[in-house]
């Protein structure tokens, strides 16, 4: 009884001492990501759109996200995936107002870096008409462009709209 007394003290201890570091380490990734350290914003932008150890809140989440596409020489992949979930956040209007226009543009720039889910995406607002004009033949070039890139589910969009288009 004496043993599992002691050990729930260290686990105690061990859970606050980790806390407490975690606590240290995010102010240090704030002051950081404030500097501009466009990896400390992005795993800021990360941290609260998944709410890891924070709550989830998709306006910070945006705004740290936002300075990374701003932030001058930011890693092409960096600034591409911040455009991927910029695009997914204002198609939503997560965290901010909703914007279908920015949101293809945003998943425009993570396009041209090779995300296949921005070709999904860019894809399914021409297919719907959300922030350009409907238009299957360009969804279906999103989705052709996708699926030669191996994005898993590109070929089931394009089975799907080739069939709604032979069907008038």
């Amino acid at each position: 009884m004496r043993f599992l007394k002691i050990a729930g003290v260290i686990v105690a201890v061990l859970f606050l001492s980790i806390t407490q570091c975690f606590a240290e380490l995010s102010q240090d990734l704030v002051e950081r990501a404030e500097k501009g350290d466009c990896n400390a914003q992005s795993y800021l932008g990360h941290v609260y759109l998944a709410g890891k150890g924070v709550g989830q809140d998709f306006s910070k989440a945006r705004y740290w996200y936002q300075r990374v596409i701003e932030q001058p020489g930011a890693d092409a992949k960096i600034i591409a995936h911040a455009n991927l979930v910029l695009g997914i956040l204002y198609n939503s209007g997560k965290g901010g107002e909703q914007s279908y226009t920015t949101a293809v543009q945003c998943f425009q720039h993570a396009a041209e870096q090779g995300y296949t889910d921005a070709h999904i995406n860019i894809g399914l607002m021409y297919a719907k008409g959300l922030g350009v004009k409907k238009d299957y033949q360009k969804a279906l070039y999103w989705w052709r462009l996708a699926e030669e890139k191996g994005h898993p589910t590109a070929a089931e969009y394009v089975k799907e709209l080739k069939e709604r288009m032979s069907q008038g």
